[in-house]
């Protein structure tokens, strides 16, 4: 997706995110997130995109930034929502930006992480009250080939046990072929994989991120190399 599609995309996410912690009462648990309450997770969200602002204006990641919501929870997260939509302005999606990504010092990096950020929590705080709409197709297959290349290329943790078989990522129209080894992600789209993962680029997007089970997806071939690929990925993006 381009910049100015993800841009779009972070404040529909970002509205939408907010009424549904307007629906759901603060303390109702999020199934996805074992122990966090509605609450917990608007704090959460409204604290990275507090983050996040600081992060480029400063031009280094911040030591501390605001997290306490004060009276008025909602109004707290969507003046955050909106102070980083501002900041990240996708025509400026080009110039340099001080991120986590050795490859990407851009501001478009970021515009793309708050999009993907934003739109799970979305799912998550939908998820409380039993109204979870899936993630829009082209969105959730970018965050597809962020998850695949982006956190597992920057945050793949040593010790994870790795096989070396390839597993395919299918949704319609596009597919993605890797194999992890020991701190190497290879992306092989002319393997023959050990395993095909295929579905909605919600259901699969979603399962790379554990919000939904294995049953929301179609598995074929050795179960065991997808759970791997599945530990590697909650490893990377924990």
């Amino acid at each position: 997706m381009d910049a100015h599609s993800l841009a779009g995309a972070l404040r529909v996410e970002a509205e939408s995110f907010a009424v549904a912690a307007e629906l759901a009462p603060l303390d109702r648990d999020v199934p996805a997130c074992p122990g966090m309450t509605v609450g917990d997770l608007l704090v959460h969200l409204g604290s990275i995109h507090r983050m996040v602002a600081e992060w480029i204006g400063r031009g280094a990641r911040p030591v501390g930034w605001e997290s306490s919501p004060g009276a008025d929870p909602i109004d707290w997260y969507r003046t955050g929502a909106a102070s980083l939509i501002t900041v990240l302005d996708p025509e400026r999606a080009a110039s340099p930006a001080a991120t986590w990504c050795p490859w990407d010092r851009t501001l478009g990096f970021w515009v793309r992480r708050m999009a993907h950020e934003t739109a799970v929590h979305r799912f998550d705080a939908q998820a409380a009250t039993g109204s979870a709409a899936p993630l829009e197709p082209g969105l959730a297959a970018d965050g597809i080939d962020e998850v695949l290349h982006l956190w597992l290329g920057c945050h793949q943790p040593p010790g994870v046990h790795t096989s070396g078989q390839a597993v395919t990522l299918r949704v319609p129209g596009r597919e993605w072929t890797v194999a992890l080894h020991e701190g190497v992600v290879d992306y092989c789209p002319q393997a023959t994989p050990a395993a095909v993962v295929s579905g909605s680029p919600s259901a699969v997007d979603l399962w790379l991120w554990g919000r939904v089970g294995e049953e929301h997806v179609s598995v074929e071939g050795d179960v065991s190399v997808v759970r791997s690929l599945r530990a590697a990925v909650a490893a990377a993006t924990g």
